[in-house]
């Protein structure tokens, strides 16, 4: 059996795919420590909240600073390399918001990093901060046999893209969404 090269292209899925060429085709280019060929399969995008600030009680401006994590939450002892830069953009749409991601994975990404930041919320108002984020697994060829099989557990790619809302988005942090388009 073939093996072509690997795809620029990346899909974001509404749901975890069956493991299965065209899915292995449409994610992200990466390779084990063992040399295996793998790919980074992207689905369930999401928003999951950050901070809620509520100043909704005072005349004067608040802050507040908090940890924020971009990148994979694979276990540590799961480690890979991407073999592409690659970028996605795509926008996803709940009830209350839609949100347009444009991402850009490098090979940074196979690392989770964490900055502080700080947000601000005016006097008398409410903020509601939310981190985009994707399921993620690994899927793994086999060229020996041709199958393709998932190499790990589910975990999450947190993106770069934060939200902030006057008012709480659905029922976040596991609020409905649903793809509206990819660009």
């Amino acid at each position: 059996m073939g093996f072509g090269p690997p795809s620029t292209k990346i899909t974001i899925f509404d749901s975890m795919p069956d493991p299965t060429s065209a899915t292995f085709s449409s994610g992200l280019p990466a390779l084990s420590t063992q040399q295996e060929s793998l790919a980074v399969i992207f689905y369930s995008p999401n928003l999951q909240m950050l901070i809620s600030l509520d100043n909704s009680g005072s005349q004067a401006e608040c802050s507040y600073s908090a940890s924020v994590t971009t990148g994979f939450t694979f276990s540590s002892t799961e480690s890979f390399s991407i073999t592409d830069s690659v970028g996605v953009n795509f926008e996803i749409a709940t009830a209350n918001v839609s949100v347009t991601f444009a991402l850009s994975f490098t090979e940074e990404w196979s690392k989770s990093t964490t900055k502080t930041m700080s947000f601000t919320c005016p006097a008398s108002q409410k903020a509601f901060v939310y981190q985009g984020t994707l399921k993620s697994r690994i899927l793994k060829f086999d060229p020996g046999t041709g199958d393709y099989s998932w190499y790990n557990a589910e975990a999450k790619a947190l993106t770069e893209v934060l939200v902030t809302k006057g008012t709480p988005v659905d029922k976040a942090p596991s609020n409905s969404v649903s793809i509206t388009k990819q660009l």
